[in-house]
């Protein structure tokens, strides 16, 4: 099943300013842990720059939040770290109710999100997401440790905490292929992301995750306030994943 995802991504040259790059961006060999926080909708919306954008309900007037961090071990582009912030949306499939969106999203192997704001520890592509995939992308550190039970990621801009995000290893099993939806504060469009995930598993345990935030950081500081609690509301860990980014040029 692996060998037949990549093997079925079918890519291209392309090319920003001097740097050359591969369309679809394909990453082979990656690991994400992430969190989802509750957040008031009314503060979510602020946000979200773009009209028509609305977040999905979980409760009626609470969203979410999702803080995520990726170690992408081998892409075209060599060995690089991530960090993300986004938004779930209501999906334009199925009617807008609180609650029922959400959960026929997961239903099909589909998200929707308005992606905040991304980091990489990459200077290439941080240049090639910023500038090809119009996503807000900046450089940052994003450095990984891990015990036998946990891993811990910290990310910092400038030597400033934006935040310290920690999860616990739990069981996992095969995943399906997924497709993910990502709209920008630039490019209002859905771009698709297909993630083949190889092992995964996600909790609602708050035990099973910890967010630390900086104290000063403009990102740190906008997640205190946006956040209802740091409690996390669902996990993912998701140690063996293969994707696919296509870019704006197959917006939805």
């Amino acid at each position: 099943m692996t060998d037949d995802f990549l093997s079925s991504v079918q890519q291209s040259d392309a090319r920003v300013g001097d740097l050359e790059f591969k369309l679809p961006s394909v990453k082979r060999d990656s690991r994400i842990f992430g969190a989802w926080f509750h957040a008031p909708i009314k503060k979510l919306l602020k946000l979200i720059q773009g009209e028509g954008i609305q977040p999905t309900q979980f409760l009626p007037g609470i969203g979410f939040i999702a803080v995520s961090v990726y170690e992408h071990r081998d892409t075209d582009i060599g060995p690089y770290n991530e960090f993300s912030v986004v938004i779930p949306l209501y999906s334009p499939r199925f009617p807008k109710i609180p609650v029922y969106n959400f959960f026929k999203m997961i239903a099909t192997d589909e998200m929707h999100n308005f992606l905040v704001h991304r980091a990489a520890t990459s200077e290439d592509a941080v240049r090639i997401l910023k500038e090809h995939f119009l996503f807000p992308e900046f450089k940052a550190s994003i450095e990984f440790s891990e015990s036998d039970d946990w891993m811990t990621c910290e990310v910092k801009e400038g030597g400033e905490l934006i935040c310290r995000l920690r999860g616990r290893k739990i069981p996992t099993q095969r995943g399906e292929v997924s497709k993910y939806f990502i709209s920008t504060p630039q490019h209002h469009q859905p771009q698709v992301v297909e993630m083949n995930q190889i092992q995964m598993a996600t909790t609602r345990k708050p035990s099973d995750a910890e967010l630390t935030l900086g104290s000063t950081h403009p990102i740190a500081v906008e997640l205190s306030d946006t956040l209802k609690s740091v409690k996390p509301r669902v996990y993912a860990y998701v140690p063996n994943v293969q994707w696919a980014a296509y870019g704006p040029e197959e917006s939805l």
